[in-house]
C-alpha cells in the first residue's frame, strides 16, 4: 500500500466531494449523546458498502474491522458522532433542522474522515498485514460520563494494541497538525458552589446577610487560585461560568449559585488546586458571615499521549503536511475529551488538524457561528491512512 503518495491522495481527493455531502447532511440532522440513532444509520450504510460487517457499540456507537479476528496486531482509529445541545445561528443550507441541536464540534467531520478512512482501507484490505477497527464513539460531549469510557467497558479496545484521534481546530492554521507526547488535554472537575445567606429588604441590608455580596468575593477569590498558588507555567484553569441569584430588583435573596469548571494536567497540581479552592470558598464564606456548599466532581482524566504513537503522528504529518506544518504549539490545550480512557486502555495519542482560515478570525469549537470546514477532510483520511501505514511498516 503506498504511503501517503500521489496515487493515494488522488483516491483521496476524488472520494473528498462524496464525505462532504455525507458530513453536510450529518450536519443539518445533528444528534446528541446516546441519540446518536439516525447518524449510526448512515455510518452502518456506509460500512456495509464497504465490505465491513458493523457491530454496535455503548448503545449508539458503532465498530468495524478490516480483518475481524485477525491474529496480528490491530490499530484502532476513533471519531465522535454526538453534536451539542446549543443554537445554529448561520444561514447555511445545510443549517440544523434542530432547534437548539447542532454540530458546533466538528463530529460530523471527524465522522466524515473515518467514513472516508473505511472506504480507502477496503480498496487495500489484502494488502494490510494487520487489523484496523474502526471506532464511530457516542457521546463524547459529556453525558453520563462519556461514550469513550462505555466503549472501554464493553470491550470496544479488546485486543487493540494501539489508537489515535484527531479534532479539527480552528485555532491553529489550516491543515496544520499539532501534536506532542504527554499531556494533550486537561483533567475535568465540575464546581458548584451554593451561598447561603439571610435575604430581606433591599433597602435594609444591614438586617441581612447578602449572598450575592458574598458569591461575587468569592468569584474574584477564585482567580487568586491559579494567579498566586501557582508557578510562571500555571498548569491549570479556573472559570465561573455561571453566576444566578435572585427574583427581583428590591429583595436581597437568601441564596445565590456559582457553577463552573477546572482544568489541570497532573495529579500534583489538581490536587493544589482543588485544596486552595476549598480554603478560599470556605474561608471567603466565613470572613462574609454566610454559609457556602462546595461540590467538586472529577470529569474526564488528562488525555495522555503515549510517546512512541505521538512521534509516530508527527513522522506521518511531516509527510502528509510538510515538518513546517507540524510542531507542539500552543499544546497542551485546557480542553477536556473522553478519548482519555481510551489512551489510558492502550497507548494511543490524540492529534489537532488545524481549520484556521487564513486572515480570518474562524469561529471556535463551540462557537454558534461554528461550521466544519470541509476542505479538511481528505488531510484528516490522509493523516490515518498514514498512520496505519505506518504502523504496519509499510
Amino acid at each position: 500500500m503506498p504511503f501517503v503518495d500521489a496515487t493515494l491522495r488522488a483516491e483521496i481527493d476524488a472520494l473528498a466531494p462524496e464525505l462532504t455531502t455525507i458530513r453536510r447532511d450529518l450536519h443539518r440532522h445533528p444528534e446528541l449523546g446516546f441519540e446518536e440513532h439516525r447518524t449510526g444509520a448512515v455510518v452502518r450504510a456506509w460500512l456495509e458498502r464497504h465490505g465491513y460487517t458493523p457491530r454496535s457499540c455503548a448503545s449508539t456507537g458503532v465498530i468495524a474491522d478490516l480483518h475481524p479476528g485477525h491474529p496480528g496486531k490491530t490499530i484502532a482509529l476513533r471519531a465522535d458522532l454526538d453534536c451539542l445541545p446549543m443554537p445554529e445561528t448561520t444561514d447555511l443550507p445545510y443549517r440544523s433542522i434542530h432547534e437548539g441541536r447542532a454540530h458546533k464540534c466538528g463530529h460530523d467531520g471527524h465522522t466524515a474522515v473515518l467514513l472516508g478512512v473505511a472506504a480507502i482501507l477496503d480498496r487495500y484490505r489484502d494488502r494490510l498485514p494487520g487489523n484496523v477497527r474502526l471506532l464511530f464513539q457516542p457521546a463524547e460531549e459529556g453525558v453520563d460520563g462519556g461514550g469513550a469510557k462505555r466503549m472501554v467497558a464493553e470491550g470496544a479496545l479488546d485486543g487493540v494494541d494501539e489508537v489515535y484521534a484527531l479534532h479539527n481546530w480552528p485555532g491553529h492554521p489550516r491543515g496544520h497538525i499539532r501534536v506532542k507526547p504527554g499531556p494533550m488535554l486537561a483533567q475535568t472537575h465540575w464546581l458548584g458552589i451554593t451561598v447561603h445567606g439571610v435575604g430581606g429588604h433591599g433597602s435594609q441590608p444591614q438586617l441581612c446577610r447578602d449572598p450575592i455580596v458574598a458569591a461575587a468575593h468569592i468569584v474574584v477569590a477564585l482567580q487568586t487560585v491559579v494567579a498566586r498558588g501557582l508557578g510562571y507555567d500555571g498548569g491549570a484553569v479556573v472559570s465561573v461560568c455561571r453566576f444566578s441569584s435572585g427574583t427581583t430588583d428590591n429583595v436581597v435573596p437568601a441564596t445565590a449559585e456559582l457553577e463552573g469548571t477546572v482544568r489541570t494536567f497532573a495529579p500534583e497540581i489538581t490536587e493544589l488546586v482543588l485544596a486552595r479552592i476549598r480554603e478560599v470558598v470556605h474561608g471567603t464564606a466565613a470572613a462574609l458571615g454566610v454559609r457556602a456548599e462546595l461540590e467538586l466532581e472529577p470529569g474526564y482524566p488528562v488525555v495522555m499521549n503515549d510517546p512512541t504513537c505521538a512521534h509516530a503522528v508527527h513522522r506521518v504529518a511531516t509527510q502528509v503536511v510538510g515538518s513546517g506544518a507540524v510542531s507542539d504549539a500552543g499544546l497542551p490545550i485546557a480542553g477536556g475529551e473522553d478519548f482519555a480512557y481510551m489512551a489510558q486502555a492502550v497507548p494511543g495519542a490524540f492529534f489537532f488538524l488545524g481549520a484556521g482560515a487564513p486572515g480570518r478570525d474562524t469561529p471556535g469549537c463551540h462557537h454558534p457561528d461554528f461550521d466544519f470546514d470541509d476542505t479538511i477532510i481528505p488531510t484528516g483520511v490522509a493523516m490515518f491512512m498514514g498512520l496505519v501505514a505506518d504502523r504496519f511498516g509499510i
